[in-house]
């Protein structure tokens, strides 16, 4: 694996360790990114009150050739990242309500946006995929889409299916490999350019299994599946709060696992009993508590 050079880290080690004037030049563009990025080199120097060649020093002691170099690193970094440079401090007298708030908010705009834009005559068509293969697979790597991909293993398996979630690369290619045309694969992905999970779809797909996608809009994992829910969850700029992408694919996952459920019919509700039975014979149990822990 290659490892990008992280100059945003660069900066702080110098900011904290470097001689004086790193630590003033390091300090300098942390402050003010976007001027180090736009501007020249006799601008930058002004500011600082340091030489050219200092500058010129500076952006060699970060392993670059030179200014050139820096502002392409420092552009990419901002590009990627630039929210998490410059996060302001949060009203700690508010937080009382705005959190509780925000968090609200968030959720009830992602699932607004899911449950918006959902196609319902695609949803039928993934829920007969499932409930006519006889083995499912739920892939996502990462944080949002692992999750996703366990939370359908969780509601599908309550229904009688057969249904495995796997979250690991290796094992994504491995199982989509010994797929076929009774397979059913449903991929989780929020960026849709997962190396792995892309590859186990295609995988899959080669071998005839049915595939199903629930990623960014024109990703290379939307153009690989057959059946798309094509999904975009603004993160806004508070880098504080957890992202609301979570109760998006929450959302998604539910109305599937709900379409599913009313394609099979009363049949399911035995092994749900069954569920509810043995669960409540080894504890007290509520009946009117969720079906499982």
């Amino acid at each position: 694996m290659n490892t990008a050079l992280d100059i945003v880290a660069e900066l702080h080690q110098l900011a904290e360790e470097g001689s004086k004037l790193d630590r003033h030049l390091a300090r300098m563009v942390l402050a003010d990114p976007e001027f180090f990025v736009h501007e020249s080199i006799a601008k930058i120097a002004e500011r600082a009150q340091v030489s050219e060649p200092t500058v010129t020093r500076f952006c060699r002691s970060l392993g670059l050739n030179g200014m050139r170099e820096f502002k392409v690193k420092l552009a990419q970094a901002l590009a990627v990242g630039a929210r998490f440079l410059q996060v302001a401090n949060p009203d700690r007298e508010t937080a009382n309500r705005r959190i509780p708030d925000t968090i609200a908010a968030s959720a009830y705009d992602a699932i607004n946006v899911i449950c918006n834009s959902i196609d319902m005559t695609q949803l039928a068509a993934a829920a007969e995929a499932i409930v006519t293969a006889k083995l499912i697979r739920a892939y996502g790597s990462g944080g949002s889409s692992s999750m996703a991909a366990v939370e359908l293993e969780n509601r599908l398996f309550r229904l009688g299916l057969p249904v495995a979630a796997s979250v690991d690369g290796e094992m994504q290619r491995m199982t989509a490999s010994v797929a076929n045309p009774k397979t059913t694969i449903v991929t989780f992905s929020i960026s849709g350019q997962l190396r792995s999970t892309v590859d186990a779809l295609a995988i899959g797909r080669h071998y005839g299994a049915k595939t199903i996608a629930f990623t960014a809009p024109d990703s290379e994992l939307a153009r690989t599946a057959e059946i798309v829910f094509p999904f975009h969850i603004d993160e806004g700029d508070n880098v504080y709060r957890p992202s609301p992408t979570r109760y998006a694919m929450l959302a998604i996952i539910d109305m599937l696992s709900m379409v599913v459920a009313e394609n099979l019919g009363p049949g399911v509700v035995e092994g749900m009993r069954r569920i509810k039975h043995q669960l409540s014979a080894s504890e007290h149990r509520d009946p009117q508590l969720p079906l499982g822990d």
